[in-house]
């Protein structure tokens, strides 16, 4: 699905921009990026690099399923790149989390050339190592086929380090 959406504005973030919402975090360079919300946390490493939070919820989408948070990082050796994570801090329920991200992403505004990386987090209070989710399993297959996307459940308050293609 690269390639689609306002092909005018140079960045999902600038569309943001000009259609009036605000960042829950403004862009700026920053090491980490971290957003919480009801006890589950989110924290990514960036090395410095250009991040900006928005609430997605009741903020840009105010009806049907949607993810919590969305967090846009702009690549400092290509500006003109942007890694695009869409965050749902949820308790337990994998599955509504699974649909919420996916209506999401399947949003056109979040749809532009520039987001090289789409990432979907799943945060919650406990991801069992030992035990595989099938529905979580399946989901990812679709993510990466449907959306060129990577889906990950991860638990609160687990770090994880920006990694570009």
């Amino acid at each position: 699905m690269k390639g689609i959406g306002n092909k005018t504005s140079q960045s999902t973030y600038e569309e943001l921009s000009t259609k009036g919402y605000e960042a829950e975090q403004a862009l700026k360079n920053r090491k980490t990026v971290s957003t919480s919300e009801k006890g589950q946390k989110y924290i990514l490493h960036t090395k410095g690099e250009a991040s900006v939070v928005y609430s997605v919820d009741g903020n840009i989408v105010k009806e049907g399923k949607k993810c919590d948070k969305l967090i846009l990082v702009r690549h400092t050796n290509a500006p003109e790149e942007w890694t695009e994570i869409f965050v749902e801090l949820k308790g337990k329920d994998t599955n509504t989390a699974i649909d919420q991200l996916k209506n999401t992403i399947s949003n056109k505004l979040f749809r532009h050339p520039s987001n090289i990386n789409i990432w979907a987090r799943i945060i919650g209070k406990s991801f069992p190592s030992h035990k595989a989710n099938p529905n979580l399993e399946k989901a990812k297959i679709s993510f990466k086929k449907d959306f060129n996307c990577d889906l990950r459940g991860l638990k609160s308050n687990q770090a994880e380090n920006l990694i570009k293609k």
